[in-house]
């Protein structure tokens, strides 16, 4: 990352009329400059003042705890568990990061991805408090998704990014194996695609709503599908494929249990029979998708064999994991590229910070299931969206064993944890959009799809 300023002045009038919108949007609106922000911001627009660097996005960040803050919006908060882990997860790993190289340099590093965490959900906990605004959110998300979908189609046939023109991203487009990889402006074409991928299952639960919620999930989706096939990136394709099934698997969300040990079952047997450690399976698949599945697969090994180097405290130095050299990163010779999340929890806080993290997945999952046969009961709309909402989790969960979140795509890593704990441990998960039913094209809808409570209680 540079060490100067490289606002341009298109960047700066982004920046500007953001911070505006912050202070003015109506509390249900808050969050749309940051989403925003998300989809056509470069990260590589930024400020640095006296050494720290200011990304438009912390910027926003900023702003919005300014606005928070200053009109009471945090009042009423109340805390649940998901808020106390998630809050003990960016705690330790600002000390235990810090402790496994005491620097100013590590500690400043460790404090920016804390701002980033803490702010976001922060602000979502603010102005997200119930499924009507979350809804509002994942309207505008689908809006702002075709314009991605636009100019990473123009990227496919042209070669050249337009986001360029903003800064933060190469104006040639990189190309892989004979396949141009569109990122448009994001940092990464994986982030890309992968943002693409995740956020589909949200227009999913958006199409059940009914109404004109309908056409925008539809183009929403379509897009979604666009930009993740578009970043020529097996992960993230694989990452939307088992998005579909995780939809698909709807009909058989009583049967989840059953399907959860069947898949346990499956894992353990393909251990037994194979030569390689299982997660050698990311080799086997990228043999027909294309990638780099055996180095996930190779990467996961030296992160076992090498784990009294990381399990306390984490470590600053994984250079000695690299076999030829080649798995070193071109900026920070010291480390091998990690491309898999939940190695990266470890690597940067130890075993406790990646417990707290598979926590979070885990809560995450049981606050849904538990809402879910309740909403169901009144509105397939209701259960479809937290459904969407479970699905969405998933997704991240696969996709984190491919990539490593930073810049837009933590932030809507963050933004979906902090919804999931307003909504799916609040009470308005029983009545997620009480008011559609209203709709007589959905009420029929909903009528025929809705489980009997006798069939309920069976399953």
């Amino acid at each position: 990352m540079e060490d100067s300023t490289s606002l341009a002045p298109l960047g700066t009038l982004f920046l500007a009329v953001m911070t505006v919108l912050t202070f003015a949007l109506p509390l249900r609106l808050a969050f749309f400059p940051l989403l925003a922000a998300v989809c056509y911001m470069p990260l590589g627009q930024q400020m640095v003042i006296g050494g720290l660097h200011f990304p438009i996005l912390r910027l926003l960040i900023l702003a919005g705890v300014a606005r928070a803050v200053s009109r009471g919006e945090w009042r009423g908060l109340a805390w649940n568990q998901m808020d106390k882990v998630f809050v003990w997860w960016a705690v330790l790993s600002v000390v235990l990061g810090t402790l496994s190289k005491p620097t100013a340099d590590v500690f400043v590093n460790r404090l920016g991805a804390f701002y980033y965490a803490v702010g976001i959900y922060f602000l979502v906990s603010c102005w997200v408090k119930d499924a009507e605004t979350f809804l509002g959110l994942v309207k505008a998300l689908a809006v702002m998704m075709v314009p991605i979908a636009v100019s990473m189609v123009v990227e496919k046939f042209t070669a050249h990014n337009v986001f360029s023109i903003l800064g933060g991203v190469p104006a040639i487009t990189v190309e892989r194996a004979g396949h141009l990889r569109c990122q448009a402006a994001f940092r990464h074409p994986i982030l890309a695609g992968t943002f693409g991928a995740t956020a589909f299952p949200l227009f999913v639960g958006l199409w059940f709503q009914g109404g004109k919620a309908k056409k925008t999930a539809m183009w929403g989706g379509i897009s979604a599908s666009i930009v993740t096939v578009a970043a020529s990136s097996s992960g993230a394709l694989v990452t939307l494929l088992l998005g579909w099934v995780g939809l698909a698997l709807w009909r058989l969300r009583h049967r989840m249990r059953l399907i959860r040990r069947g898949i346990l079952v499956i894992i353990l047997l393909l251990a037994l029979v194979m030569n390689a450690p299982v997660w050698y399976l990311t080799a086997r698949l990228s043999g027909i998708t294309g990638g780099t599945g055996w180095y996930r697969g190779w990467l996961i090994d030296q992160a076992v064999a090498h784990f009294d180097e990381w399990w306390l405290c984490g470590t600053t130095y994984t250079a000695n994991w690299s076999v030829s050299g080649g798995e070193l990163l071109d900026d920070d010779p010291d480390n091998i590229d990690i491309t898999n999340q939940f190695i990266l929890e470890g690597v940067r806080g130890g075993v406790l910070k990646l417990a707290l993290f598979f926590t979070l997945i885990v809560l995450c999952f049981k606050a849904i299931g538990r809402r879910i046969q309740n909403a169901t009961a009144a509105s397939l709309a209701a259960g479809m969206l937290l459904w969407a909402m479970g699905v969405s989790v998933y997704t991240h969960c696969i996709s984190f064993f491919s990539v490593t979140y930073y810049d837009q795509l933590a932030v809507i890593w963050y933004w979906l944890l902090a919804v999931i704990s307003r909504i799916a441990y609040g009470e308005s998960a029983d009545a997620v959009l009480v008011a559609s039913r209203e709709n007589p094209e959905l009420r029929a809808e909903e009528d025929k799809n809705t489980i009997p409570a006798q069939e309920m209680a069976v399953g």
